[in-house]
């Protein structure tokens, strides 16, 4: 398994004018907990790790793919120095993982809890990439 990542940690994301993240399907959403348990999951999500190799396993436990466990790992580490340096604001780091022809665009958000700490969360979002071709070609199937 052959998987490439590339990383950017500002807001907006530029340089991605080749590609274009598919407008035509839904965002998979994972939320983490501060102790890096996964709260919530959409069925996108489950659908986007499922390409990447990754599928429900038995009792229904979720095997996520070692990139996006990468990432929310980083923003807990992140998070954890912001929270200990008092700085409350919300923060961002993203990814594009590339494996067999496929793009994802992680973005990853690390939101503070100033009231109570341990209610800090991890949201990921998933959402796949198509270039402008793919696009086109799905408008004309359509």
């Amino acid at each position: 398994m052959n998987i490439m990542a590339e990383m950017s940690t500002a807001f907006v994301l530029s340089g991605y004018s080749e590609n274009t993240v598919s407008q035509q399907s839904s965002p998979g959403i994972l939320v983490f907990s501060r102790s890096r348990q996964l709260q919530y999951v959409n069925r996108r999500a489950l659908e986007l790790t499922r390409t990447t190799g990754q599928a429900m396993t038995e009792l229904g436990s979720i095997a996520l793919p070692s990139r996006l466990l990468a990432l929310r790992d980083q923003i807990q580490e992140i998070l954890d120095v912001r929270l200990r340096d008092n700085i409350w604001e919300p923060f961002e780091v993203s990814r594009v993982v590339s494996e067999s022809g496929q793009r994802l665009l992680l973005r990853g958000f690390g939101h503070p809890d100033r009231e109570a700490n341990h209610d800090s969360r991890i949201i990921i979002v998933l959402e796949e990439f198509r270039s402008a071709e793919k696009d086109e070609n799905h408008k004309l199937c359509a």
